[in-house]
């Protein structure tokens, strides 16, 4: 349990970075069945190129929401 508490503690970290610099990441939906992943920096957005299917890859699709945060503050904000 430890481990996770400590994990979750990055990830707010790493958005409270991400935000402050007005960097958002989120699913978008793509068509009726899935949603991609966008990243919102400054006004201007990307999306990625996989899909998720909501149903079935939902923690897949959070993982890598929280992936892209934590290399986005790495980016920003790189480790002393």
């Amino acid at each position: 349990m430890k481990n996770v508490n400590s994990e979750l503690g990055f990830i707010h970290i790493s958005m409270g970075i991400c935000f402050k610099h007005n960097i958002k990441v989120y699913p978008i939906i793509f068509n009726r069945k899935y949603l991609k992943i966008e990243i919102d920096n400054n006004g201007i957005k990307k999306q990625g190129t996989k899909t998720y299917d909501p149903k079935t890859e939902q923690k897949e699709l959070q993982q890598k929401i929280a992936e892209l945060y934590r290399l986005l503050a790495e980016r920003i904000q790189p480790a002393k």
